[in-house]
C-alpha cells in the first residue's frame, strides 16, 4: 500500500481500488480499502467512507457500525443505503449513540428518489430503505429523535427527510443490488440510464469548472 494513499481523498483511491475489484475480488478489494482506511486521519476516512458500499460484501455494513466517528460526514449514511440497510437496523442505530444516529438520518434521506444533488453513482445504484415503515411509524420515530434533543445537524436532516418522505416511502425497485455494486464502480456506463445521469454530471462539472475560470480571470483583470 502506497504511503501516498494515505492522505488521499477517494479521487485517487479510485484507480487502485478499481484495480483491486478487477484482480483479487470484492472481498480482498474490502480488506485493502479497510485497512486503507484505519490508516488515515478521522476526517479523511470520513470522506472516503463511501467507498467500503462498492465492494458490495455484507461485512462493509457491520464495519460502517462500528467505524463510524465525528466527523461524520453524510458518506457514512450513504453508504450505508446502498449496502441495502433495512428500517429495523436503522431503528436500533436511531436508539444509539449520536454518531449513528446521523448515520441512521443520512441513510434514510440517502434512500430518497435519484436526484441531481446526488452522486452520479448513486442516481444510478438508487438505494430504497428496505423494509420500509408505514407512514405512522415513521414520522412518530423521526418526531422523537428531534424532540429527545435533538442537534441543530439532526433537525435540519429530519426536514430533509420529512421534505422527501412520500419518495422514501414509496416502494420502487433499486437500481443497481448489492451484489452489482462492485461492477456500478468499475463500469458505471453498462447500466440502465447511466449514460444520461453521466453526461449530466459532467456538463455539470464543465460549467462549475468554466465559472470558477472565469472568476479566476476576472480577478486578474
Amino acid at each position: 500500500m502506497s504511503d501516498d494513499l494515505l492522505t488521499a481523498d477517494s479521487r485517487y483511491i479510485a484507480e487502485p481500488m478499481v484495480n483491486m475489484l478487477l484482480e483479487h475480488g470484492p472481498h480482498a478489494a474490502f480488506e485493502w480499502l479497510t485497512a486503507l482506511l484505519e490508516k488515515q486521519s478521522q476526517t479523511l476516512r470520513s470522506s472516503n467512507s463511501h467507498l467500503v458500499a462498492y465492494t458490495g460484501v455484507p461485512e462493509a455494513l457491520n464495519w460502517l457500525e462500528n467505524n463510524v466517528n465525528t466527523p461524520v460526514s453524510t458518506h457514512w449514511g450513504e453508504a450505508a443505503a446502498l449496502l441495502g440497510i433495512s428500517w429495523q437496523q436503522i431503528k436500533g442505530w436511531l436508539e444509539s449513540s449520536r454518531h449513528k444516529q446521523l448515520m441512521a438520518l443520512d441513510a434514510i434521506y440517502a434512500c430518497r428518489p435519484p436526484a441531481p444533488n446526488m452522486s452520479p453513482l448513486a442516481q444510478i445504484a438508487a438505494p430504497v430503505l428496505t423494509d420500509a415503515p408505514t407512514k405512522e411509524e415513521f414520522e412518530s420515530v423521526l418526531n422523537s429523535i428531534v424532540e429527545n434533543g435533538g442537534t441543530a445537524r439532526i433537525r435540519q436532516t429530519v426536514e430533509r427527510i420529512i421534505a422527501n418522505l412520500a419518495g422514501i416511502l414509496t416502494q420502487r425497485e433499486r437500481g443497481v443490488s448489492v451484489s452489482d455494486l462492485p461492477k456500478l464502480f468499475i463500469y458505471p456506463e453498462k447500466f440502465p440510464n447511466a449514460e444520461t445521469i453521466l453526461n449530466q454530471h459532467e456538463t455539470v462539472i464543465t460549467s462549475m469548472r468554466e465559472s470558477l475560470q472565469e472568476i479566476v480571470n476576472n480577478g486578474r483583470d
